[in-house]
């Protein structure tokens, strides 16, 4: 029996008490007192009032006992409310460590074995992991369902062991997969102490699976021919969702420009990241097109925002920036919609450096004539950025997420000062991102770069969020 089942019995038991102790004691007061005293019709009148009151406090706690259900019904987990609460109670925050189990799958095993099966899958799985956590002396482990498809808990015991055998976990678990089917297991692991703020803990964690994705190969149950299919999803029946990332501008203080972030909602394939995307669409030739789908159900959806002096910074294939049919296109639409140019920031992140630099300089000149601005993104990381800095008139620099991952490091604090100083006398502006401790947020303010990215600043937020914040 799972510990959450044991403390969801506890709960049943005390509810259960609740019930029958009213009871039992309204039994021992009547029969007490006609013991004492001869009953009379105004006690019996009393009695009559009484017992369609218990009748009601009995429904109630049962109706209610229903609806405060400690554990999720299929999983005999958590609830998510309950984990988390369990979670902010934690005292030993600093030898606590937090995992985020998810089990990547899912949805592909729901469509081709069911979601009866699907749902035994998650029952095995999570029976393995308690069988393996009492294995190693884990007792009495909390685990929570937090998502369909994710799975919570928290463990004390040393962060380097703790990665180690839960990596033992997750390849046993796919090695030998769940009832004869393939199960594909990630996780992330950070300490409690990471952040005070347990929602902005567990945001972490996720953010930590997604990054682990983005370093992989588009995800496997994706297979090659069925990339077009997902090109044509995107483009026939607009299935992007746009999220709002807003940065900081030290000068003002003010919140200035929000990061678009696109993500895929489909039906058939689930929910994929702006990565997964880029690399089908690379692997198929639809950069343009696919970019030209993101500005035209982004341009509409912003509208409410464009009487607010605010920038907004949009990722951009560099194949589509130097196709010149796009920028027809673009120029069109923002004339048709009545947009200011002057507010868009168009982000390049590229390996290799383009061939015929010359020709990419004087095309970028022309988009900055036009009046969009344009930015360098994932600056120090594996990749082209200082070539394209030298070489190309650049508006923004954001800084590769390695800067604030290691900004403890006195080498990377060094590196990512003299870089910001180096670029601020080019005439350019520059932004840190992930920034998500204040610790970290306090060193960067010291550096001083321009924008500051970040949930110590803010999370992504759909439109009406940031409609709500800003207007």
């Amino acid at each position: 029996m799972l510990y959450s089942e044991i403390k969801e019995r506890e709960n049943r038991f005390i509810i259960a008490l609740k019930i029958a102790f009213p009871l039992l004691l309204l039994i021992g007061i009547f029969f007490h007192s006609s013991q004492l005293f001869s009953l009379t019709s105004i006690d019996f009148i009393l009695l009559t009032v009484l017992i369609p009151v218990y009748v009601y406090y009995t429904v109630y706690l049962i109706y209610h006992g229903f609806q405060t259900t400690l554990i999720d019904p299929i999983t005999k987990t958590f609830t998510r409310a309950e984990i988390i609460s369990k979670i902010k109670k934690i005292k030993d925050r600093e030898n606590t460590n937090i995992i985020f189990l998810h089990v990547n799958n899912l949805s592909d095993i729901n469509e081709r074995y069911g979601i009866n099966n699907g749902d035994l899958v998650l029952i095995r799985f999570i029976q393995k992991l308690e069988f393996f956590l009492r294995e190693h002396h884990f007792k009495n482990s909390a685990i929570g369902r937090y998502s369909s498809d994710g799975f919570l808990f928290y463990l004390k015991h040393p962060s380097r062991e703790l990665r180690h055998l839960i990596t033992i976990f997750t390849k046993s678990v796919q090695n030998v997969g769940i009832a004869n089917i393939e199960v594909k297991v990630d996780f992330s692991l950070l300490s409690a102490v990471y952040d005070s703020n347990t929602n902005n803990l567990i945001e972490r964690l996720l953010m930590l699976i997604e990054e682990q994705k983005k370093s992989q190969e588009t995800t496997p149950n994706i297979k090659i021919d069925q990339f077009t299919s997902i090109i044509h999803e995107i483009i026939d029946h607009d299935k992007l969702v746009f999220k709002y990332q807003p940065s900081l501008s030290l000068k003002t203080g003010q919140i200035e420009m929000l990061e678009v972030l696109t993500r895929m909602e489909s039906q058939t394939y689930g929910s994929l990241c702006k990565q997964q995307i880029q690399r089908i669409v690379n692997h198929t030739g639809y950069e343009k097109v696919f970019d030209e789908k993101v500005f035209e159900l982004l341009v509409k959806e912003i509208k409410p925002l464009m009487k607010k002096e605010m920038l907004f910074s949009v990722e951009i294939s560099p194949v589509t920036l130097r196709n010149l049919s796009f920028k027809r296109y673009l120029i069109n639409l923002f004339e048709q919609e009545k947009i200011d140019p002057h507010q868009f920031i168009l982000e390049i992140t590229e390996q290799k450096s383009h061939e015929n630099i010359h020709r990419f300089k004087e095309i970028i000149e022309s988009y900055q004539e036009a009046g969009f601005k344009i930015a360098l993104g994932n600056f120090g990381g594996n990749n082209c950025g200082f070539e394209y800095l030298k070489h190309l008139p650049i508006d923004l620099v954001k800084f590769d997420i390695e800067f604030t991952k290691k900004i403890d490091d006195a080498k990377y604090q060094k590196l990512l000062l003299h870089y910001i100083q180096l670029i601020q006398t080019l005439h350019i502006q520059s932004m840190v991102k992930f920034v998500d401790k204040e610790v970290h947020f306090k060193k960067m303010k010291e550096i001083k770069p321009d924008f500051i990215q970040g949930f110590c600043i803010s999370k992504p937020k759909n439109l009406e969020q940031i409609v709500g914040d800003i207007l």
